[in-house]
């Protein structure tokens, strides 16, 4: 994935598939942070992705409108080249706009775990390793 520009806000990346039925119970939530003022939100749909559209377009349009299509690959590789050594869903993970992974999450997303693999990228950013002087 390309570096953002810097001044650019984090991203919170939601890795799906109509076939895991945890992704779909965590959709409610993934919709309440897409709504969220300043969150940058993507959802990598990682198969059947006619399927998938839907699915995020009945929790929410938005949902639907953001998600972007990985599935040339098998949805294994694209999830540990994304830093999931398992390979296995449910699994989101937080971007700096460097596109440097602040967070990784294995397992169900909630609002709050949302924010807070955010959150990690503004300690990553701001940590005394990362300072210039």
């Amino acid at each position: 994935m390309p570096p953002l520009p810097p001044d650019l806000p984090p991203v919170l990346e939601v890795y799906y598939s109509p076939t895991c039925t945890p992704c779909r119970l965590e959709l409610p939530a993934v919709a309440e942070l897409a709504t969220q003022e300043g969150l940058s939100l993507r959802i990598v749909i990682l198969d059947q992705e006619e399927r998938a559209r839907a699915e995020l377009g009945a929790v929410s349009p938005a949902l639907a409108a953001i998600a972007e299509s990985r599935t040339e690959g098998a949805p294994g590789v694209v999830l540990r080249d994304a830093g999931n050594g398992e390979g296995i869903l449910p699994y989101a993970r937080s971007l700096a706009p460097s596109g440097e992974t602040c967070a990784k999450w294995s397992g169900r997303l909630t609002v709050q775990r949302g924010r807070d693999l955010l959150a990690a990228c503004a300690r990553l950013l701001t940590s005394p390793r990362r300072s210039r002087s």
